[in-house]
């Protein structure tokens, strides 16, 4: 059995900027209006409930909440240079380079910022929350960058 959290419906959102260096397109400094979207496939408690949404939708939020209104840039990857000195970060990466300030910046454990790796993020994340119970078999992510385009990610519980 499966319940499902909509981002979109349930406030599960963040605006965040990035670029994908290794895209043409992409590469140039652009935004989402991102939503999360979970998925917890297990089976009832002696409730009769996986998990009350509730407490999902609490390990969610602060999460999405470190990426809201941010730049983020990632920790791994090899495709761009990625430096800190005093109170800002500079960027480099082909012919380009940014400065952001490091209030404006989350850095992420990933190799680049794209849906794909926002959704093993945050299933990664929410696996490691705790708040799942042995009844609880996995939980599914799903980033979405708008409306209808989606990467999802899954994490074995138990």
């Amino acid at each position: 059995m499966n319940i499902r959290i909509n981002g979109w419906e349930t406030g599960i959102r963040f605006v965040a900027g990035h670029f994908l260096p290794s895209i043409e397109k992409c590469s140039r400094l652009h935004g989402h209006n991102y939503a999360l979207l979970v998925e917890i496939e297990g089976e009832p408690n002696e409730d009769g409930i996986i998990i009350d949404f509730i407490r999902v939708k609490e390990a969610a939020h602060p999460v999405v909440e470190k990426m809201d209104h941010r730049m983020l840039l990632p920790s791994g990857g090899s495709s761009m240079e990625i430096m800190r000195a005093d109170d800002e970060y500079t960027v480099r990466f082909n012919d380009k380079k940014y400065v952001f300030p490091a209030s404006d910046v989350t850095v992420l454990p990933i190799d680049n910022v794209s849906a794909e790796n926002l959704a093993s993020y945050f299933a990664g994340e929410l696996a490691r929350s705790g708040i799942f119970g042995k009844n609880v078999r996995s939980v599914s992510v799903g980033v979405a960058e708008g409306r209808g385009q989606e990467a999802w990610a899954r994490v074995v519980i138990n």
